[in-house]
Order: structure tokens, then C-alpha cells, then sequence
């Protein structure tokens, strides 16, 4: 089982301007949200709360029960998910088994990141696209693939992506050149490059 969520934050109201907002949401994660600086920051974290919460109560848990887990990962007792967010979009995926997701606003792509993080094979496949957009697209496509990854581990960028190498027809990944138990589906929504990625039991 999964099934993935998708949250527009810009649409929100500022946390800060209209408390309001936060009915409901535990004091910690209340103040967790107003410590952003800028609106667009405060929107992002409220819009994650309220994803979350809509998604876990239409798989039968409470938001109320998520706890920070070891290396600052959100958790529920009976259920696996996780959270990503970039520009103005937010994104749950929910999962009878551990699992991890990344989404990213497709812009110029830092080519110098792929040039320390990736694999001569991951490179030759941005070198490869037809354009200059579609070889940002590519980029963000390896990057979420291996993001997700890194977060349905656990172990987010304390493990560095240069041990990951992605294969964005096969969808797999290997680890120091071991290929991983997990299924990763990706998909390109709009200006957004979405993965997710689910460990094999």
C-alpha cells in the first residue's frame, strides 16, 4: 500500500497573521512553524502539518500521535510516511512499509553538485538530453531518486550521494555498488520531480 499527497502552501494563510490557522496543531509544532522568518517559510511548515494530518486520518491514525524519531524524522506507531517540500508545493506519501520522498521545482540545476555526487553514468544520462530543460529535468530526476532514498533509510544527507547510483529507466538504486530492496516511483508533475521510494520487506 501507498498513496501519495500533494499540498499548494502558497494557497495557505500566514501562520503568523492569522492564528487561526494553527487550530489544532500541538503547541510544539505550533511553535516549530512560527520560528520561520519569512511567510512563505511559515506556509510551507503549516502546509506539511496539514498534509500529514489529512493523510494519516484517511489511513486511520492521528496526527496527534507523531513523535520526532531518531535523527529528527516525524513517526507514527502502525504507519511509515514522510514529508518533502520545495518552492510552493508540499508532499506526504504514506506506507505500510518504510518509506522516503522527495520533491523538487524543476530549475536550472546545479551541474556542479552532479559533478561531485554522481556516478560517470548518472552524468552521462543529464549529458545526454536532447535540451538544456530537459537535462535540468534529468538532474532533478537522479537527485529525488536518490533524496528519497536517503530519507526512507533514515539516514538523510548523513549519507553522502556519491555512495547512491540511481537507474532512472529501471528505477532502482545501488548502495557502494549493492543493489537496494526498495521500489522507487517517480513521476513529473507539472514543473515538479517527484520520487518515492519504498523498502522491499
Amino acid at each position: 500500500m501507498m498513496n501519495y499527497y500533494l499540498l499548494d502552501a502558497s494557497a495557505l494563510p500566514d501562520p503568523k497573521e492569522d492564528e487561526a490557522a494553527m487550530l489544532g496543531i500541538p503547541d510544539w509544532r505550533c511553535a516549530y512553524i512560527l520560528r520561520y522568518l519569512r511567510a512563505c517559510d511559515r506556509k510551507l511548515s503549516l502546509g506539511a502539518w496539514r498534509i500529514m494530518e489529512s493523510a494519516l486520518k484517511q489511513h486511520g491514525f492521528l496526527a496527534e500521535n507523531v513523535v520526532i524519531g531518531k535523527n529528527g524524522k516525524p513517526e507514527c506507531d502502525g504507519v511509515y510516511f514522510n514529508l518533502s517540500h520545495s518552492a510552493d508545493m508540499v508532499l506526504c506519501a504514506v506506507s505500510d512499509v518504510p518509506i522516503g520522498c522527495d520533491i523538487e521545482k524543476v530549475t536550472d540545476a546545479p551541474m556542479e553538485v552532479a559533478e561531485r555526487y554522481f556516478s560517470e553514468k548518472e552524468r552521462r544520462y543529464i549529458a545526454n538530453a536532447q535540451n538544456p530543460a530537459d537535462a535540468d529535468r534529468r538532474f532533478f530526476r537522479l537527485w529525488t531518486m536518490k533524496e528519497s532514498y536517503m530519507k526512507m533509510t533514515g539516514e538523510g544527507m548523513s549519507l553522502s550521494p556519491d555512495r547512491l547510483e540511481t537507474d532512472p529507466c529501471g528505477l532502482t538504486i545501488m548502495r557502494d555498488g549493492i543493489l537496494q530492496s526498495c521500489a522507487i516511483q517517480n513521476s513529473a508533475i507539472d514543473d515538479y520531480e517527484i520520487s518515492i521510494c519504498m523498502k522491499i520487506l
